[in-house]
């Protein structure tokens, strides 16, 4: 159903110099729904999730957030939708649990898609 899709994109693709990181990328994100991005190295993964958080633009495609249309996000446009990144390198507090530091950090679950209830179907969390 057209109306439960979160994000969605079309013909995504992201050149580099010498490199085409992605080519026509086409998804969709139901509201609900979880997706783990996988491939090997270089299989533009990051490229990817960049470019949905608004820190590289595409070259080319349209990333569709509840039937907004963008050609290009930014880091602050992003936020705004709820999306956020916190990549795997960052040990923003390496004590803290993955919940805990998305829930610290807070930049991308926004008032519209609370960030507990989500949460709360991948077991018990604090921040006492």
């Amino acid at each position: 159903m057209e109306d439960d899709i979160l994000i969605k994109t079309i013909n995504l693709s992201k050149q580099f110099p010498g490199v085409l990181a992605l080519d026509n990328i086409n998804f969709e994100l139901n509201k609900g729904e979880i997706h783990a991005v996988v491939g090997e190295n270089g299989a533009g993964k990051s490229t990817l999730i960049n470019i949905i958080g608004g820190i590289i633009p595409p070259t080319e495609g349209i990333i569709e957030f509840e039937s907004e249309r963008f050609y290009r996000l930014t880091p602050p446009i992003a936020k705004k939708l709820g999306i956020s990144i916190i990549h795997q390198e960052s040990e923003i507090a390496p004590t803290l649990t993955v919940a805990n530091t998305i829930i610290i950090v807070g930049t991308g679950i926004g008032p519209k898609y609370p960030l507990p209830k989500k949460l709360h179907k991948f077991g018990k969390f604090d921040m006492g």
